[in-house]
């Protein structure tokens, strides 16, 4: 390992030497092999993390070292890391399947669902609204404005419908998923992600109350 890079990623586990630390968004053990990663502290000593996959082919590292954080991405679940500490400041996603970096180092990442915004300027992390009801894809980025297609599996005519994204007012136009609440108002989402109909108000006006 370079002696500047704080990080390696490693083929598999290692068969000797310390103990590798799970590490997953549950903050539970498991004992199967991830995505292994050898992190290097700030002292110089070396230990081996082992995170769990989430549910997408996309894994990647993004290194901040004037943060004193590395972002790992495995297989889709992200978390963010301080190299000196054995547990995630942070865990996001679960099914990221794609990343843009600014030339800033800023992240803009998709999880099929939401854009999610990791402003390397200020520090602000935000999600944004849902935008499609699962699947994003032709991400392109100029200036603050992000485009791409959301998957609509609601429109026979037209799966794939357009977007456009603020990242700086967080403004969201377009989008399959609230082009459907716009032709179906009866409609709303429950707190757990379900559909159902919005119920019925039975307020009476003031003046039939006696």
């Amino acid at each position: 390992m370079a002696t500047d890079k704080r990080y390696e990623i490693l083929k598999g586990l290692p068969p000797y030497g310390p103990m590798y630390i799970p590490i997953s968004a549950e903050n539970e053990p498991f004992y199967s092999e991830g995505y292994v990663v050898k992190f290097r502290k700030f002292n110089g000593e070396k230990w081996v993390a082992n995170f769990r996959y989430g549910w997408t082919d996309y894994t990647n590292i993004f290194d901040f070292p004037e943060h004193t954080s590395i972002i790992v991405i495995a297989g889709g679940q992200g978390y963010i890391m301080n190299p000196d500490e054995k547990k995630p400041k942070m865990t996001f996603g679960l099914t990221i399947n794609e990343v843009i970096q600014k030339e800033d180092g800023s992240l803009i990442c998709s999880d099929g669902i939401h854009i999610l915004f990791f402003d390397n300027k200020s520090g602000e992390y935000w999600r944004s609204g849902r935008i499609s009801w699962d699947g994003i894809k032709e991400l392109s980025l100029t200036g603050n404005k992000l485009k791409g297609q959301s998957y609509d599996p609601t429109n026979e005519n037209q799966h794939w419908s357009p977007f456009e994204l603020d990242m700086k007012t967080k403004e969201l136009k377009g989008g399959s998923f609230q082009y459907f609440f716009e032709r179906n108002e009866h409609l709303e989402v429950q707190q757990n992600g379900l559909l159902r109909e919005k119920p019925k108000s039975n307020k009476k006006p003031w003046w039939k109350i006696w």
